[in-house]
């Protein structure tokens, strides 16, 4: 794929999302290709930050972190509905890193994610989530 082709998500996200991904994450260039969806990257790079959050790596977490920032911040909602519902949505399914991914979420995403929490955590963990966050 060169950089004038396009791909059936760049009508909905108005950016190509692969030319972020591929600069943030080189490692992950096989996910890049217009075979794959943004949820799918979002959904490998959830587990590249559990791993980072285990082996304390903030330049991954920075990397990562970024990434669906970006994401949720393009002005069109395909990117960021596909952040929501593919990596922030997910982020407390380790429970045991809950403490240090609290820590790197900004009110502005928590509020906006915080509906889908609800649905997936229990009412214990949710709690404990808005204790952390608040």
């Amino acid at each position: 794929m060169n950089a004038n082709t396009t791909t059936q998500d760049e009508p909905q996200c108005g950016v190509d999302w692969r030319v972020e991904a591929r600069a943030a994450f080189p490692e992950l260039e096989s996910l890049c290709g217009a075979e794959w969806s943004v949820h799918v990257f979002l959904t490998e790079l959830l587990d590249i930050v559990r791993k980072a959050h285990r082996d304390a790596d903030a330049e991954t977490l920075d990397r990562a972190y970024g990434f669906a920032k970006w994401c949720l911040d393009q002005p069109r909602r395909f990117l960021a509905d596909a952040a929501i519902v593919s990596f922030y949505e997910h982020l407390f399914d380790d429970w045991e890193l809950r403490h240090e991914i609290a820590e790197r979420l900004p009110d502005r995403i928590a509020e906006r994610v915080r509906p889908l929490w609800e649905w997936r955590l229990p009412v214990e963990r949710l709690a404990e989530v808005d204790q952390l966050l608040g």
